[in-house]
């Protein structure tokens, strides 16, 4: 699935807005927060998600206060992951924050919400630029959780049950907070959100910027914690030993057919001439996952030029002809599959998106009960998938959020940055509950030798089994959320970037941030005990 594809997009951004280029300044680490500082997570998640920035010289400024006006940024922002417009009506006028200011959106958005109703004076002063006290981003998350309960359940909060969690804490300064604000601070701290420490809660110290990412990291955390995911594995090349996996799964797509073009007016689902094609025996693996519950799909793959994906889908007749034979495998394999997963590549051109979204249609038409999923890249580069369209057929898009690997600028396949860049573009178009992230098992490795540096994708077990090798460097790479594995051998010096169970749960995390319907995993024959063990726990 894109096994061969490399999106050509993030290095010619990277090229052409040099150093100007907001993909280059998002895959960069922050110049000033050092390796392994204990916010370092916390940062570079939210940094990914678009809900923090930096500055244009590359520094977080992490030990700097925070103002009230970049607090209520940072809780807005992370209060929607959509991403939507801010903007609303201004119920309370503001005496001194502008319209033009940047932060004016922010702070009207928090204010009709009633989050941030406390800050404002009674001339309708809210000073934004004040450093923000710890009272204060504790009493606005209180009443954002709050808001977030039913009434009943606030009213009883707000009108007594705080006392429980003041005596259960008994912070050395509780009679320091701002009484008309303790019921709110003391439901955030009742969620984790905030704590005290060994010189009380501290209700009048200011805020630096690395502890409000930590603050906001944890209100995102409680916020995802019991969302569920839909799981899709791909069955194909190598992977029975995976059908032990298959209770782990909700849904499985067996890599076994090809679109063959065959010329005009005629093409067919083919399923025994290519490396796509029905294995003996496989009717275990369905069986398998027929006795697992699963949704089993029967994914069709082409690739633009090899299948002549877009001059086939301009032969309307050939489209006729596919889903006719399309039909009798499905009718032939009896209850074998309850759906299909499309998987058209390479349509590069915005001419073939009208043509692919026909196509589809004409396929759904022809399955009766059975779903449609269709796997569609990012649209950096290819522009012959009408998203909106797709997502209008589709019973579910998963999105290959992968594959963008770079040769000269050493970009590996997925840098976490550009996964939730892809799928906040894709939802634009795509409804939530039909998204699925996609992910790929990948190692992507550059070695550099006589100055000439190659790039290979080498075996994940080959990888597997390197990590054990003395003189080996594994490190967390920043903002990629990838494992980095450094070695040198008479080859030269070699940097790998690979895609272990660290950095699935991540985005695993991300996609439970944006309420998406689930992930894919391309493909189960490369997935690991540790990787399994990750799905398990989602």
């Amino acid at each position: 699935m894109m096994k061969k594809m490399a999106l050509l997009a993030a290095g010619m951004l990277l090229a052409a807005a040099g150093t100007a280029s907001a993909y280059e300044a998002q895959l960069k680490p922050f110049a000033d927060l050092a390796p392994k500082d204990w916010s370092e997570d916390a940062v570079y998640s939210l940094s990914a998600l678009g809900v923090i920035e930096g500055y244009e010289d590359l520094t977080y400024r992490p030990n700097d206060s925070l103002s009230r006006e970049a607090f209520v940024k940072l809780l807005v922002n992370a209060a929607r992951p959509d991403g939507g417009n801010v903007q609303g009506k201004a119920d309370i006028k503001l005496t001194d924050v502008p319209a033009e200011r940047w932060s004016y959106p922010y702070l009207i958005a928090a204010l009709n919400k009633q989050w941030i109703d406390f800050m404002p004076d009674a001339s309708g002063a809210l000073r934004p630029e004040l450093a923000v006290k710890r009272e204060e981003v504790a009493a606005a998350i209180g009443k954002y959780l709050l808001s977030l309960e039913t009434s009943d359940v606030a009213k009883r909060w707000t009108e007594g049950e705080w006392t429980k969690e003041r005596e259960l804490r008994r912070f050395s300064d509780q009679d320091a907070i701002n009484q008309s604000l303790v019921p709110y601070i003391y439901f955030a701290v009742r969620q984790g959100i905030m704590e005290g420490d060994a010189n009380g809660f501290r209700p009048a110290s200011s805020l630096t910027r690395k502890e409000a990412a930590a603050t906001i990291y944890r209100l995102l955390n409680a916020g995802i914690a019991q969302r569920k995911l839909e799981v899709t594995g791909f069955y194909a090349i190598r992977s029975y030993p995976a059908i032990q996996r298959m209770p782990l799964l909700d849904r499985v797509a067996f890599g076994w057919s090809r679109l063959s073009y065959e010329g005009a007016g005629s093409a067919k689902l083919d399923t025994k001439s290519t490396e796509y094609r029905f294995p003996d025996g496989w009717q275990e693996p369905v069986d398998a996952a027929t006795r697992a519950k699963l949704g089993k799909e029967l994914m069709i793959f082409a690739t633009e030029p090899r299948d002549r994906v877009k001059e086939f889908l301009r032969d309307a007749a050939a489209r006729k002809s596919f889903v006719e034979s399309l039909k009798s495998v499905l009718s032939e394999s009896g209850e074998a599959f309850t759906g299909v997963c499309l998987d058209l590549e390479g349509l590069k051109e915005a001419d073939a998106a009208a043509d692919y979204v026909a196509f589809l249609r004409e396929v759904k038409a022809s399955l009766g009960s059975k779903t449609l999923t269709v796997a569609v890249p990012p649209t950096y580069y290819y522009k012959g998938y009408d998203l909106r369209g797709i997502g209008e057929v589709a019973d579910s898009v998963i999105l290959m959020a992968y594959d963008f690997t770079h040769q000269d600028s050493g970009l590996p396949s997925a840098p976490l940055p550009l996964v939730s860049d892809t799928v906040k573009q894709a939802l634009l178009s795509v409804p939530k509950e039909k998204l699925v992230l996609g992910t790929s098992k990948q190692a992507n490795q550059w070695v550099a030798t006589g100055g000439k540096v190659t790039l290979a994708q080498p075996d994940i077990a080959e990888v597997e089994k390197r990590m054990a090798f003395p003189g080996i460097a594994l490190n967390r790479t920043y903002p990629y959320f990838l494992k980095q594995i450094a070695f040198q051998d008479e080859r030269g010096s070699h940097t790998i970037y690979y895609e272990d169970a660290d950095s699935i749960a991540k985005k695993l995390w991300l996609a439970k941030y944006y309420g998406l319907k689930g992930v894919s995993l391309w493909h189960m024959g490369n997935v690991t005990a540790a990787d399994w063990d990750t799905i398990a726990k989602r």
